[in-house]
């Protein structure tokens, strides 16, 4: 085990000499490389359920068509966030992809998710003033309380109240973005995927189409909620230029949190779950994830890095006490 020393600047030369013999490890298992076969597989998967869906949607109740969307929207946001990460492809093609399975199938601008979460969150993780992610719900992430009173009195209740109208805030900021950048090739493939909703209304009518696209949106902003809060709420913010104090290891890993479940919940959360892993190796792909935690808990536990795992109500405990615990008095 590597001694640190008390000096952060030391400490951080130190955790970067560590990490370096770490990631070398893990490169020599064959943990780092990427998974074209496994990811095209998912791909084929994915535009079959909707090719399924379409076909058969009329012979379906409206309910179960609506799940069956969030099911496959949740998918493809999965898919997305794989590709914008290089898990699978190359960048080139993995920004093709994402314009079909981000901007097309879900709704949702692919380059502004990249520039705000790959670049910003994964550098800056719980940076107050840098990571966009924690910047949210008008500033009560970060025990700020920009929005009226009684919203922020009962924040910790209206937080998760909420959690559906997610898709509405990511429908606003990806026009926003695509627009203010220009890239109109964005836009379009984003005014494309409104024929889909259309299209749920000419096959089944005004009421039964209300109701699929009514639950297909904001079932798919409660299922992304539920499982991306999980992620790095609750846990320590870091204001002004704290953060750099911190080796960039000790900064992913104090601020993100494991999920347990083994191989179901790793499948539900596309493998989020593993996000102290996924932070450490952002391009690792998701179907080594599990066997790339084996070894990161036991790296970090020895070198004394916070590892931080919890079950999936744990995690929400956690996140709603932390909320509580900055509302407005």
């Amino acid at each position: 085990m590597f001694k640190v020393p008390s000096s952060y600047q030391t400490k951080k030369d130190a955790d970067k000499v560590l990490f370096q013999a770490f990631t070398q490890r893990l490169r020599e298992k064959g943990l780092l490389v990427k998974t074209p076969i496994r990811g095209s597989v998912e791909i084929a998967l994915e535009l079959s359920g909707y090719f399924f869906l379409f076909t058969f949607m009329t012979q379906i109740p409206p309910v179960v068509v609506g799940l069956l969307f969030v099911l496959l929207m949740v998918r493809s946001t999965y898919i997305v966030h794989d590709l914008l990460h290089k898990q699978y492809f190359s960048r080139k093609v993995g920004n093709l992809l994402g314009l079909i399975f981000g901007n097309l199938l879900i709704g949702l601008s692919g380059k502004w998710w990249d520039r705000e979460h790959n670049v910003m969150h994964h550098t800056y993780t719980n940076a107050a003033e840098k990571d966009t992610d924690v910047q949210g719900f008008g500033g009560a992430i970060i025990g700020k309380h920009d929005s009226v009173k009684f919203i922020h009195r009962y924040q910790h209740y209206f937080f998760f109240l909420l959690l559906p109208a997610i898709y509405v805030s990511f429908f606003i900021q990806s026009y926003t973005f695509v627009i203010q950048k220009r890239n109109w090739i964005e836009l379009l493939f984003l005014l494309l995927h409104l024929l889909i909703p259309m299209s749920v209304f000419v096959l089944l009518g005004a009421v039964d189409g209300a109701i699929v696209v009514s639950i297909t949106y904001l079932g798919y902003g409660l299922a992304l909620a539920l499982v991306t809060i999980t992620n790095h709420i609750g846990l320590p913010i870091h204001f002004g230029d704290d953060y750099k104090k911190y080796s960039w290891v000790d900064l992913q890993t104090r601020g993100s949190r494991n999920i347990k479940g083994g191989r179901f919940i790793h499948y539900i959360y596309g493998g989020l779950n593993t996000q102290i892993e996924h932070h450490l190796f952002p391009h690792a792909s998701r179907f080594q994830l599990l066997k790339i935690a084996k070894e990161a808990e036991q790296f970090c536990r020895e070198n004394g890095f916070i590892y931080h795992v919890t079950t999936p109500l744990q995690a929400y405990e956690e996140i709603f006490l932390y909320m509580k615990k900055l509302r407005l008095e």
